[in-house]
């Protein structure tokens, strides 16, 4: 692959917004080992039980590592909350339960936190720009800050450099050290870094769209969660933000140019929401 042909450079033109992937919550198990395609293999038997209790809930599984370090710590961020466990078997979470945890209860040998972590993907093996653009900029930060480790894929390799940051659970591309770092510094004072965000994982593409629309037009950087409705129609969208103003948002379909979804695929004809009108209402 040259950057010529990377799935990320053809797409640089494609807008951030709506593109990140939807979940419900993130389980992040830290693992010092490599790691192939579907990562969590690396697990061994209980890979699979894993990702079928998670997905049940609606929760994506990813590992993470930093260098030179041998950690059994493990994230679990649903509902708008998050709790940590230092150290803990991956089979361990067969029995957590999940909906508790949704609604702010902290499982057993677990603690609450809100501490911001980012998550850059570095995963080569699902596509190569993860690896030729995430892997320089994880290194980058995780030399400085803590708080940073490299994962498994997130999805949308096509904006590389991305990254999941918890607990508000945004996903962020196109990243540059500069602006990863700004991504970190301003969800640890309670903001959003607005020109790097995929969108929000716990919406869907079209609601991501229209929850950036509104962040954009009232001035809103906050890390605290907007409620986005259905207005009755897959193109228009009821925002209302947490001082109780209401929206509407009015969506598009563009088409762009054939692209390929993901280095060395066949070429596609790509798709994406985008914004016609915001009012108060």
């Amino acid at each position: 692959m040259t950057d010529a042909t990377a799935c990320s450079v053809l797409s640089v033109h494609e807008p951030l917004a709506g593109s990140a992937p939807r979940a419900r919550g993130w389980l992040i198990l830290e693992h010092s080992g490599p790691y192939g395609r579907v990562a969590t293999d690396a697990l061994g038997d209980v890979a699979e039980r894993l990702r079928d209790h998670c997905r049940d809930a609606g929760i994506t599984v990813l590992l993470a590592r930093r260098p030179r370090e041998s950690g059994r710590r493990a994230w679990l961020a649903m509902g708008g909350h998050m709790v940590e466990w230092g150290d803990v078997d991956p089979a361990a979470f067969l029995h957590v339960d999940l909906e508790a945890v949704a609604r702010g209860d902290v499982p057993v040998g677990a603690v609450a936190t809100t501490r911001p972590r980012l998550f850059i993907c570095t995963n080569g093996k699902r596509d190569a720009c993860c690896a030729q653009f995430g892997r320089p900029l994880a290194e980058a930060l995780m030399r400085g800050d803590e708080d940073v480790l490299e994962c498994s894929h997130i999805g949308g390799h096509r904006m590389a450099p991305t990254a999941l940051l918890l607990p508000v659970g945004s996903v962020h591309g196109r990243l540059t050290p500069d602006s990863a770092r700004l991504v970190l510094d301003s969800a640890r004072a309670g903001h959003l870094h607005r020109p790097s965000l995929r969108g929000l994982s716990h919406l869907s593409a079209p609601e991501q769209v229209a929850d950036i629309a509104v962040r954009d037009k009232a001035g809103i950087d906050t890390v605290q969660r907007l409620t986005v409705t259905s207005a009755g129609t897959v193109e228009e969208y009821d925002v209302t933000t947490p001082d109780d103003r209401r929206w509407r948002v009015t969506l598009g379909r563009r088409e762009g140019s054939e692209r390929p979804e993901s280095c060395g695929k066949e070429p596609l004809t790509p798709t994406w929401w985008t914004v016609e009108h915001v009012e108060a209402v």
